[in-house]
């Protein structure tokens, strides 16, 4: 299991072998607390069995609202409990709402998450009650905003019972556009919360894969069905490339062990209707065991968006996103993962992605893409004193008229082993590895007019430094 991704938390034991599962450090395992009837506070209650429609129902005739799923059979409510097979959790813990990628020290764009049913006006009075001013980008979620804060401040915000989670955010969300967010993975009960961490997968059979069928539903008609159904396959290969899952289509959406991925409109067969200019792109729900046959795995896309192959919005790139939920794959915490909330054109598998899915599914025999797992970390177990990761470009000469261009810099600090990813505006993207405190990337593609390229340095525990520059080819 590798950082922040696959960090186990069991801190309450319902039945035998039941955990509950959060991305933050361990609290000891307990029975359950008693909690005041038509409590306001938001808290998280865990079921005995996995929670279905009844269940839902019978909190919320009880006053509850679900603001999210937290795996194994767990919801976070706020307002009363008193329904048979449930036990009340408590509330999470400031220090349980900080996420291990924080920097430990000095100041940093943090995103706040809060819980769904927290209105704009409570969110800014949170913020402003800490002396802390919340940025909304048009890109973000109804219930994120970006503060730039210390950690000690983040830790004195996640005190308050209005915020769900903190975790970092990609300088990029106050800089660029062409930036596309995912609401996260859908189970029947509800979308699974930031903070949850995820440890399930499709089972793996004979041979220790994981065979998987995908059928193609309706496709979009703003791009032909053979580039639609071409750019689908090249998204699942790429994570058939680095673990032991394989995709082959079949005939029976409705069959077991099988992905149905189609484009669809409003109200479309599940109780998750695609909004009107909602700028939701797409859902996917958690495969087996959290979700039933035959919903689990299947991916739906916003039909109503501007799909292109190559282009904004780009098939390829919210596909491969989205087929990671569709293999088990959660939201990370760190910016330039293609499975972090927020994610663009042309993104590749990052170091964190591969190893969360080889902690699922191994890694391929013969392959050498591998991330080896490492020790759990958290808050508690970041040294101050970590050597924080520099990267720098070196100067570009002027391309001319030239169609690609070799790049280096240098990098600095950290904790090995270190990845540099880089990708420009146009979808042109790669990963390199420094040499003796040196990068080179040998050929980037150019378009004609203005390149921006953005290269980011990853080290062991979670540390990444970005920098950019605009690279102009004459017409």
């Amino acid at each position: 299991m590798r950082r922040s991704w696959l960090l186990l938390l069991a801190f309450a034991l319902i039945s035998p072998g039941q955990e509950l599962h959060l991305k933050t450090g361990a609290r000891a395992p307990r029975a359950g607390i008693a909690v005041p009837a038509r409590r306001k506070a938001h808290h998280i209650v865990q079921f005995d069995h996995p929670p279905g429609a009844s269940d839902l129902s019978a909190l919320t005739s009880a006053g509850a609202v679900v603001t999210a799923v937290v795996p194994d059979n767990a919801v976070m409510i706020v307002g009363s409990v008193d329904i048979p097979g449930a036990t009340d959790l408590g509330e999470l813990a400031a220090q349980e709402k900080l996420s291990p990628s924080l920097v430990p020290v000095g100041q940093q764009l943090a995103i706040v998450e809060f819980h769904s049913d927290v209105s704009p006006a409570a969110q800014g009075a949170v913020a402003a009650a800490e002396n802390l001013l919340l940025q909304r980008p048009p890109v973000l979620l109804a219930w994120h905003a970006i503060v730039d804060a210390t950690v000690d401040q983040l830790t004195l915000l996640a005190a308050h019972d209005e915020v769900a989670y903190i975790f970092p955010a990609d300088p990029s969300l106050l800089t660029q556009t062409g930036l596309m967010s995912c609401a996260g993975m859908l189970t029947l009960a509800g979308p699974i919360a930031q903070y949850a961490n995820i440890i399930h997968g499709w089972s793996l059979e004979t041979g220790g894969f994981a065979h998987l069928n995908y059928v193609l539903g309706d496709l979009t008609p703003k791009v032909p069905e053979t580039t639609t159904a071409s750019e689908i396959l090249r998204a699942l290969d790429a994570w058939s490339a680095v673990t032991n899952v394989t995709f082959q289509q079949g005939t029976d959406p409705a069959g077991a062990r099988t992905v149905l991925i189609k484009f669809a409109s409003g109200s479309h067969g599940d109780q998750f209707p695609f909004a009107s200019n909602s700028g939701v792109l797409a859902h996917t729900f958690y495969p087996v065991p959290i979700n039933a046959e035959s919903i689990a795995g299947d991916m739906h896309l916003n039909a109503d968006e501007n799909w292109h192959a190559g282009g904004d919005v780009d098939i390829y790139s919210v596909v491969l996103h989205e087929a990671g939920h569709a293999l088990g794959l959660g939201h990370t915490d760190n910016p330039g993962d293609v499975m972090y909330p927020y994610y663009r054109k042309g993104m590749v598998l990052s170091a964190h992605d591969i190893g969360a899915v080889q902690a699922l599914y191994g890694k391929p025999a013969g392959s050498l893409i591998s991330v080896a797992p490492a020790a759990p970390i958290t808050l508690a177990t970041l040294a101050p004193t970590r050597p924080p990761v520099s990267l720098s470009i070196n100067p570009i000469p002027i391309p001319g008229q030239a169609a690609q261009i070799a790049v280096t810099g240098t990098v600095a600090g950290g904790i090995a082993p270190l990845t540099i990813q880089w990708q420009t505006d146009h979808g042109y993207s790669g990963s390199v590895l420094p040499v003796a405190g040196t990068w080179s990337i040998p050929a980037i593609a150019l378009v004609p007019g203005t390149n921006t390229l953005t290269v980011t340095v990853f080290d062991s525990v979670d540390q990444t430094t970005t920098a950019s520059t605009i690279i102009t080819r004459l017409q």
